[in-house]
């Protein structure tokens, strides 16, 4: 269920930064930027809230850590071609200019969501004696 929640939100949210980012012209120059922000937004949304963790550090560096893996990311999807392959396939410019950020955002929040269900299974347990 938890992969499921991460990877609705990562689409969610990764699509909107990069469909934000398409109608304001900042997805061709700006893309490593784009899908850093992509994934720290998923980062932020994706786990648990905010407001449940015990200190305000760790959605901070969930966040950081996502802008980082996000424009890393990015690098990889453009030193393999990705959008000219997917270019080559036809279709919308608006599809090709958002599938980054959201496929990137996918990836790190369900890897997120993932992540924070280990730790809720740990804490759930009564201690051992």
């Amino acid at each position: 269920m938890r992969i499921l929640l991460g990877l609705i939100k990562g689409a969610i949210f990764g699509g909107g930064v990069g469909f934000g980012a398409y109608k304001l012209g900042l997805s061709g120059s700006l893309g490593f930027v784009v899908c850093g922000v992509a994934a720290a937004v998923a980062g932020l949304v994706c786990g648990r809230a905010p407001w449940r963790h015990e200190t305000l550090v760790t959605p901070i560096i969930k966040m950081v850590f996502g802008f980082g893996v996000g424009a890393g990311l990015y690098y990889g999807w453009n030193a393999l071609g990705v959008s000219a392959r997917l270019a080559s396939f036809g279709g919308p410019a608006e599809l090709h200019a958002i599938a980054a950020p959201a496929i990137i955002a996918i990836l790190y929040g369900t890897f997120v969501e993932i992540d924070d269900s280990a730790k809720a299974g740990k804490a759930k347990r009564p201690p051992e004696v």
